[in-house]
């Protein structure tokens, strides 16, 4: 697994708590999160998926499937080992 920074657009609400004409709602424009993870190749079709946490014998916890068409940039990053 490479580690990896995944920005991508998010489903968001609009932000109205309240009955609202439709030709109010506002455009903000695109949620877009950034998600440093794990990227675990071919875990589900169509998605970018990306765990926190992997053990020595390759288990995951915390997944996260992106779909691809939602995933703006992915910038793949180097680990540098510790002295």
């Amino acid at each position: 697994m490479t580690p990896a920074l995944v920005i991508w657009a998010d489903a968001h609400s609009a932000d109205i708590a309240s009955w609202t004409p439709a030709e109010d709602i506002e455009d903000v424009g695109e949620w877009l999160n950034r998600t440093v993870g794990w990227v675990v190749p071919d875990a589900k079709k169509g998605h970018v998926t990306v765990c926190q946490s992997v053990t020595p014998d390759d288990q995951v916890d915390h997944v996260l499937h992106i779909p691809e068409a939602m995933v703006r940039q992915s910038h793949y990053l180097v680990v540098k080992p510790t002295e």
